[in-house]
């Protein structure tokens, strides 16, 4: 090899170890999923001259998927759509893949952490030389290293910032993580003009049901109510728990005339809880509540609160009508 040649080949490592370098640092920054992701499925194709990547990881119990839902709004949830989440995979060597159609070549890294095989990242290209068979992988290795351990990482703050987020007894959203919700929903809106809906919803009788069956069964009823809740709406849908037995339910993209259908659904569902008392009777329970469709406006600022207040007019409203039974609360 020409020294000329040699010397062209240094310099073109030096370059690509020096932007690997810079890359590393920004994944080590990363907080949270958003910046994560964006880093990896949109920042590292346009630095590093590819054309496409995907990702698949291990993730057998769903947890990781579930962080990511609950993390990401709606729109940043397009993100998912290029990660493979798989309950168990083949453990891979780094080398070059066959790509799918239309990339020309490929390169697999596996992503692996303290011995624990994480995944693998596929990176494409419609070069058909840029990844061949016996090229040398070190420095796109050592990224995946780092992106392993990034990964890691991050579920694991995700997880932390979560728990000041989320109900511990249903695992709902708290007060304060419902709130923050909303506020990403509505700001959402106003870049959007999209619509979302709400229904707020309180079970019937629940201080008679905690006085004849127990706390203990008053616990269960609550926790059964979340999980019937999360089997009846969209995993892009969030359930909060504002306090005691009031749930709130907010619709991103649920359209004013789809919602009597969901309120129905929810309400249904309810009804066909199966929850057991301490002596193996079934507690019937019910619920009542109110919806309405939210447009935000750009320049206009509606609080939850305000949201809470008026569907809690048409609440009481339900109640007094004998329960068991969900108002629309549209103006």
């Amino acid at each position: 090899m020409e020294l000329q040649e040699l010397l062209e080949n240094a310099r073109r490592n030096e370059a690509l170890l020096k932007r690997l370098q810079a890359f590393e640092l920004q994944l080590l920054s990363a907080q949270n999923w958003q910046d994560f992701l964006t880093l990896l499925l949109e920042a590292l194709p346009s630095q590093f001259e590819l054309d496409a990547v995907s990702l698949r990881v291990c993730d057998p119990d769903g947890d990781l998927k579930a962080s990511m839902l609950q993390s990401l709004d709606i729109d940043q949830g397009v993100m998912l759509n290029q990660i493979e989440f798989k309950s168990s995979m083949p453990v891979i060597k780094a080398g070059a893949i066959s790509p799918p159609p239309p990339w020309r070549s490929g390169l697999g890294l596996p992503l692996m952490r303290n011995g624990e095989y994480l995944g693998v990242l596929n990176l494409y290209s419609s070069n058909s030389e840029r990844f061949q068979s016996g090229m040398a992988t070190d420095f796109m290795q050592h990224l995946a290293a780092v992106i392993a351990a990034c990964l890691v990482m991050v579920k694991q703050s995700e997880q932390q910032a979560l728990l000041a987020l989320t109900d511990p007894l249903t695992g709902a959203e708290n007060r304060r993580g419902f709130e923050r919700v909303y506020s990403r929903e509505w700001a959402r809106g106003q870049r959007q003009y999209h619509v979302f809906s709400m229904i707020l919803m309180d079970v019937d009788f629940f201080k008679k049901v905690n006085d004849v069956h127990g706390h203990g069964t008053g616990d269960r009823v609550l926790k059964m109510l979340c999980k019937t809740l999360r089997n009846t709406i969209r995993p892009t849908d969030h359930i909060g728990r504002l306090g005691g037995e009031e749930f709130a339910l907010l619709l991103p993209g649920c359209q004013p005339d789809q919602l009597l259908s969901v309120a129905g659904r929810v309400q249904q569902a309810i009804r066909d809880m199966v929850v057991l008392n301490d002596e193996q009777k079934r507690v019937p329970v019910t619920a009542s509540g109110s919806f309405m469709s939210v447009t935000p406006r750009p320049h206009q600022n509606l609080e939850l609160s305000q949201i809470i207040d008026h569907l809690d007019g048409f609440l009481y409203q339900a109640k007094a009508q004998g329960r068991d039974r969900f108002l629309d609360a549209s103006a």
